[in-house]
């Protein structure tokens, strides 16, 4: 849309003045002006929104998704995509980005080989991306002796994922070999940092929470830490950089199943910061749900967001909180969603404007839903649907962009296998 002081204007007198040529001669020239620039305003909004529905990104070759990461770095989208592509026999590990909110997308480029091994990732345990400008790291579960199981792989790139180097976790000392669930983060100075749950002390019913970083690009990485020794098998992380520079990540516990906060501060210590939202969940089981958290600032102060699920008998389902310092201390859990609510991620654009997406089970399949907060997470609005079948969707995400949120999920397609969907929350 054309700014103000870009119009342009008529001078010399009024248009009464003019004679009839030199007035068509204006006019002309307003129009020359003012319509194309009218006309790439609107096509702009209508790719943005793309009418109000869901659509599927254009990406080169892909017919089925098994495994998704979004990223979002400088304005630009980086994605992770597991699944296969025609020309392949196997499934293939590709990223690619965009920069212009996920209208267009770069041709994909392949992280790994068809001659490599298995990738284990899929949904729910999904390979990971993370960017620091020209620099990219992603890690990905591989098969090892078992078929569902195996070690993580990392890979690094340096020109902005055009060519990829793989590489295998340094030691770490995990007889099982076998590493999932990871998260990636990238802060402000460039170091990645890696967490991921294995198994090394056999405890059969929890795993550990493990934590690298890099600070060259995922060349070489520091000595593990164990953040928590005991935690619960199969639900993901979430790793993200605060307002303050620490390193938090946002795990499910063992004992209760609660979701839990740690925090790394700037010189390298781990500190529990206790459960997001207290319920006191007992559960001898793995729910296969992990959380999402934001941070935004407002009038110089930090503020945390953070989306769970419980299944605690009393009150089951998806909630809301926030806190005002970093995770030390929460406000009383907003209930999003009932016991049908459960895969869940949030974002905000700003300190106000703040939403959640995630998915609710009717009829035996899912449904992506949304719901925002206009007002710092005080009010909702009712929760909107974003699909509405027949095929089943599943495991949300969302980033805020320049351009606004953008949602990202699977859903089945009618001939087998998954697709990937996008939608515009807002321009």
């Amino acid at each position: 849309m054309l700014q103000p002081s870009h119009r342009p204007r008529i001078t010399g007198g009024s248009t009464r003045s003019l004679d009839g040529a030199r007035l068509l001669s204006r006019v002309l020239q307003l129009l020359i002006l003012v319509v194309p620039a009218i006309a790439t305003g609107a096509s702009r909004v209508a790719q943005d929104q793309n009418g109000g529905l869901p659509n599927v990104p254009a990406i080169e070759g892909l017919v089925d998704v098994h495994s998704l990461d979004i990223y979002n770095e400088a304005n630009k989208l980086h994605a992770l995509v597991a699944g296969r592509f025609t020309g392949h026999a196997n499934p293939m590990l590709a990223y690619l980005a965009s920069s212009d909110g996920g209208r267009s997308w770069s041709k994909p480029a392949f992280v790994t080989a068809e001659s490599d091994p298995p990738i284990v990732s899929r949904r729910g345990n999904d390979a990971q991306v993370a960017a620091s400008g020209p620099h990219l790291v992603v890690a990905w579960q591989q098969r090892g002796q078992f078929p569902t199981g195996g070690p993580l792989r990392l890979a690094r790139s340096g020109d902005n994922g055009h060519t990829w180097t793989q590489s295998l976790l340094p030691d770490i000392d995990d007889p099982t070999n076998n590493q999932s669930y990871p998260d990636l983060v990238a802060d402000a100075s460039g170091t990645f940092h890696l967490v991921w749950l294995d198994d090394r002390e056999e405890n059969g019913n929890a795993q550990g929470l493990r934590y690298l970083n890099s600070t060259d690009g995922g060349r070489r990485w520091s000595q593990q830490t164990t953040i928590d020794g005991v935690v619960c098998t199969c639900c993901w992380n979430r790793i993200g950089i605060m307002p303050d520079r620490s390193v938090a990540v946002l795990y499910r516990d063992d004992e209760p199943h609660d979701m839990r906060l740690a925090v790394r501060n700037k010189a390298g210590s781990w500190k529990d910061l206790g459960s997001v939202g207290d319920f006191k969940w007992h559960f001898a089981g793995c729910p296969h749900c992990g959380g999402g958290f934001a941070s935004a600032i407002r009038k110089n102060a930090a503020q945390l967001h953070s989306v769970v699920w419980t299944g605690i008998e009393s009150a089951p389902g998806l909630y809301y909180l926030k806190s005002s310092d970093l995770g030390a201390s929460w406000l009383p859990p907003f209930r999003l969603g009932d016991s049908s609510s459960r895969e869940a991620d949030i974002a905000a654009l700003s300190a106000r404007h703040i939403a959640v997406v995630y998915s609710i089970t009717t009829g035996g399949k899912g449904l992506i839903h949304v719901r925002q907060s206009k007002d710092g997470g005080k009010t909702w609005s009712q929760a909107k649907a974003l699909t509405k079948g027949p095929e089943s969707a599943d495991h949300p995400r969302i980033v805020a962009t320049p351009f606004g949120f953008r949602a990202f999920w699977t859903e089945r397609a009618p001939g087998g296998g998954r697709t990937l969907t996008m939608h515009s929350l807002d321009s």
